[in-house]
Parts: C-alpha cells; sequence; structure tokens
C-alpha cells in the first residue's frame, strides 16, 4: 500500500487534527476513523485503511484532540463531546478531497470512538452508513467503578481552573497482576490490556501510558446508548467481542437493540474487548466489516 497522504483537518473551536488520507482512487468511497480512548492513528489503523483500499474505499484517519500529533490542551485529555464534534468537522474536510465521493462517506469508530461514531451520526445525517467497535456505552455504567471517586474528581477540576497542573492517571494496568490486584488505580484495568500491549510494543508502536485524571469525569457523562436510535436510517454495524469486559458485551447488546434497521450485528467468539485490532479476530472483524460496507456503501 502506498504511503498515505498527510493531512491537517481543522475544528470549529480552532485546531488542527493530524491526519493521514489513504486513497482508492477516483471518486471513491471514504472511511473516516480515530482510535480508541488512547490510541493514536498509526495504532493498527493502517491494517483497516489497507484492507478497506483493497476493498475500494478510501479511508481518512487523524489523532483525536490533545493526542498525538493533533493540537489541543491539556495533552492525553479525553473529552468524548468534542471528539463527536470533530467527526463532524472530518466529514466535512473529507468532502473537500477531489478524489472522495462525498456521497457514501462513513464513521468508523472503537472503543471510546465507537461510541462517539454513533452520538455523532445522531447529529450528522450526511453520512451513509456507520461502524462501531467494541463501542462505550454508558457513563452512567463507567461511573459506578468510581464511587466515591466523584469528590475527586470535581475537587481536580476546581484546582486546574485555578492554574494547577492537571493529574495525570495509568490508562490501563502494565501488568495482569496489577489489573487483578483490586487496587488498581488505571482507567481501563482490563487485565487483557497486557497482551494488546505486548503486541503494539512488538509492532514498535509508540503508546500513551497516561491520560488526565479529569477523562474520566467527562467519561461519566457521556451516553450513546441514550442516542442511537437516533441514526437510522443510516446503515450500523457494530461488531462486539463475546467476553468484552471492559465494556461488557451485554451492555454493548442492549444498546444494539435500542438501534433501529437497517443494523447488522457481528460477535466475535472468544474476543475480549482489546481482540479485534489483530490476529485472527481482526480477520474476522474486518471480514464482516468489508462485507457491511458492500452491503450498504
Amino acid at each position: 500500500m502506498p504511503a498515505p497522504e498527510n493531512v491537517e483537518i481543522a475544528t470549529f473551536d480552532g485546531l488542527k487534527l493530524a491526519g493521514h488520507f489513504y486513497s482508492a482512487g477516483s471518486h471513491q468511497p471514504c472511511v473516516i476513523m480515530s482510535q480508541g480512548f488512547s490510541g493514536l492513528k498509526e495504532h493498527f489503523l493502517p491494517d483497516y485503511a489497507q484492507r478497506f483500499n483493497e476493498a475500494g474505499y478510501s479511508v481518512l484517519t487523524y489523532d483525536n484532540r490533545c493526542w498525538g500529533s493533533s493540537e489541543g490542551l491539556p495533552r492525553n485529555h479525553v473529552d468524548p463531546f468534542l471528539q463527536l464534534r470533530d467527526y463532524v468537522d472530518a466529514f466535512d474536510f473529507a468532502t473537500t478531497l477531489p478524489s472522495v465521493d462525498r456521497t457514501k462517506i462513513v464513521f468508523w469508530g472503537s472503543s471510546m470512538s465507537g461510541g462517539n461514531v454513533i452520538s455523532a451520526a445522531a447529529i450528522e445525517k450526511r453520512v451513509c452508513a456507520v461502524i462501531s467497535q467494541v463501542p462505550f456505552v454508558s457513563g452512567e455504567q463507567a461511573s459506578q467503578a468510581f464511587g466515591p471517586m466523584h469528590e475527586i474528581f470535581l475537587n481536580e477540576r476546581g484546582a486546574v481552573r485555578q492554574g494547577a497542573a492537571p493529574t495525570m492517571v495509568p490508562v490501563t494496568a502494565e501488568t495482569v497482576e496489577e489489573a487483578l490486584s483490586g487496587t488498581c488505580k488505571a482507567i481501563l484495568p482490563d487485565p487483557d490490556a497486557v497482551g494488546f500491549h505486548a503486541e503494539m510494543d512488538r509492532r514498535g508502536y509508540k503508546r500513551e501510558k497516561m491520560a488526565t485524571l479529569q477523562s474520566a469525569l467527562t467519561m461519566a457523562l457521556h451516553e450513546p446508548h441514550a442516542v442511537i436510535h437516533r441514526i437510522a436510517p443510516i446503515p450500523l454495524l457494530m461488531v462486539l467481542g463475546s467476553r468484552d469486559v471492559t465494556i461488557p458485551t451485554r451492555t454493548q447488546l442492549a444498546m444494539y437493540s435500542k438501534a433501529l434497521e437497517p443494523k447488522r450485528l457481528r460477535i466475535i467468539k472468544d474476543a475480549g474487548h482489546f481482540d479485534p485490532y489483530h490476529g485472527e479476530a481482526f480477520e474476522q472483524n474486518i471480514q464482516a466489516q468489508v462485507d457491511f460496507l458492500k452491503e450498504f456503501v
């Protein structure tokens, strides 16, 4: 696959998001992709882009604001409300690319961005399809694990407003033992993340290990399940792992049940939250996604 073109996406509030454009030729459909909670555009997305290109779809990937090569402060901060709006700006940018068929633009997201594309498509009705992979479902459900931390989040917000540096916390556990210890302070304490990190390290990916504490507060307010019914009549594909514990499979299935037709569901057997990006789970995943695109786009 040829090297992608470096692009910059301007956001409504004046930031520049660093992106890559993988062209599949003249006047082709385009899949817009961003990574999950702490992921970067270089993390596994080129593998998806290659397979989408081979199927005849151009791809636009970008780093979420405050991450990677994109602008935004504080660094390593996740704000899904702003991220989902950035998908709208990415859509507008994609329509300016001469090689893109502006009537066939797809939103793609995974994990946190999987929830973001659901929320974005509820307002951005110009997209022709949505692919949501192991998506974030509900801040209410996520916040149940925070318990008494809510007061700490709010106190931290006040301190930052008055000039303090943001408190940084681990995104995931670094060892299985840490994840299972019962005292893990990571935002996503899933033991499966350890094997995922090993694959990233094997590939030579640079990964961010810390995020702002305030990212947890913004998560607690995000409710993609409340708007998923508004996507219709835009076709929706959800891809889930059968044993996801980061975002429990049952909660993803409950959200899927709220979506209206046309919709498609693919459950990858014996896959956890971090498995669909590589290996055999990726092969099953990407085939389901290409089949969905061929059906609807």
